[in-house]
């Protein structure tokens, strides 16, 4: 998981005729974040009457840890969060990156980062609720504590205002079922809480939202703490982290005109992609983190579809039974903020399974001839392509 956080704030405007549980107890314990068999996130929490201490250790690239104390208001909005940043060092011992401040107050939050005991940057937003980067992963992984302010109906919905890319989302903490929360938006995708009789949470279902992982949750051992930081070290030790999304270009020059596809590549790690990872039957950004976008000089045919010359973004739907390629108007926007209504086209995909497995998500623009090209998606076991015209 790439840990580039959306600039996030939940404030509480709250549905008409909902009400949130707002239960005051306490609750402490060990969720387990998972993409496949990846560890890719552990936290520690312990929450006491909108009071919380956490404990977050992110694996990807590096091991990172947030360690912070903070505060919730009585819509589970949050007031103030104190966090620590650390990395695990090539002797296996944490260093302090930085530290955080953020405090809501009156109609604003006030970020205040801070570097050997010197402020290094401040950062305002108007609203208060959850900042995530502009803060820290502390104000974005408030899963544990969704359900105390959840609505108490199943099918009631309290909506928050999320603030990304500078603008706001609105953002719904929903009751689909006694025991199970629906929460999200455009933007982090939506997911689902697993809660019991008393809002402590279970488990969750990020799969195919821009946090993208399974939840469990445990409450046996007794410290939590050291069982994390021998965790991180030993996943250090043995080299078992998971490598980091990178970004690339493919690119085919035709006639002196110029096709590029810019994508987000996964590493596929051990792990069952299609129909676990990717989920069959639901439009995948076919990539990771931004949507995937082609940018063409040229005026293309796929399949009898006209696609002029400019900027789209380029989805798939991938089935057991097959691909669809989906062509979209919307270029420039996150992965999770699929938009059928601008769709332009879509066009069925060959599809066929290879022998090897592909390690990392690679698409290709191949040239066929002087006017036709093939436009190719592989990863895994799977590799899916169609063939397009250019006119020149």
């Amino acid at each position: 998981m790439k840990r580039h956080f959306l600039l996030v704030i939940i404030s509480s405007a709250i549905y008409s005729g909902a009400c949130a549980q707002n239960y005051a107890q306490k609750d402490k314990g060990l969720v387990v974040y998972k993409l496949g068999t990846d560890t890719t996130v552990t936290q520690y929490f312990e929450f006491d009457n909108k009071k919380f201490q956490t404990t977050i250790i992110f694996y990807s690239g590096s091991v990172t840890k947030y360690e912070a104390d903070g505060e919730l208001d009585e819509t589970g909005d949050l007031k103030q969060v104190f966090s620590k940043i650390l990395t695990l060092d090539s002797s296996g011992k944490w260093t302090l990156t930085s530290e955080g401040t953020n405090v809501f107050t009156g109609d604003s939050s006030v970020y205040t980062a801070r570097r050997n005991g010197k402020e290094i940057g401040r950062r305002a937003v108007a609203g208060k609720g959850i900042v995530s980067n502009a803060a820290d992963a502390a104000s974005v992984f408030v899963f544990p504590y969704m359900g105390f302010f959840a609505p108490v109906k199943i099918g009631d919905t309290l909506f928050h205002c999320q603030f990304t890319f500078g603008e706001c989302r609105k953002y719904q903490v929903a009751r689909l079922a006694k025991n199970e929360l629906k929460v999200g938006s455009n933007v982090m995708g939506k997911l689902k809480l697993f809660v019991d009789d008393h809002g402590r949470m279970q488990g969750g279902d990020a799969v195919g939202s821009s946090v993208n992982w399974i939840a469990s949750v445990e409450r046996q051992k007794k410290d939590y703490r050291e069982y994390l930081d021998l965790m991180a070290k030993r996943r250090w030790a043995t080299g078992t982290l998971a490598p980091r999304t990178f970004r690339d270009t493919a690119r085919l020059v035709s006639a002196n005109k110029k096709i590029e596809v810019d994508y987000w590549r996964p590493y596929r790690r051990n792990r069952e992609i299609f129909g676990a990872v990717v989920p069959w039957n639901r439009v995948w950004r076919t990539g990771a983190n931004n949507a995937t976008q082609i940018r063409t000089d040229a005026d293309l045919d796929f399949n009898g579809n006209k696609l002029p010359a400019g900027k789209y973004s380029i989805w798939t739907y991938p089935t057991e039974n097959g691909w669809q390629l989906i062509i979209n108007k919307k270029a420039d926007i996150w992965g999770t903020e699929y938009d059928s209504t601008a769709n332009f086209f879509h066009t069925p995909l060959h599809v066929e399974r290879t022998a090897e497995p592909v390690e990392i998500l690679t698409i290709s623009v191949l040239p066929r001839n002087n006017d036709e090209a093939r436009l190719l998606v592989e990863w895994e076991y799977y590799r899916a392509w169609t063939d397009f015209k250019i006119a020149h």
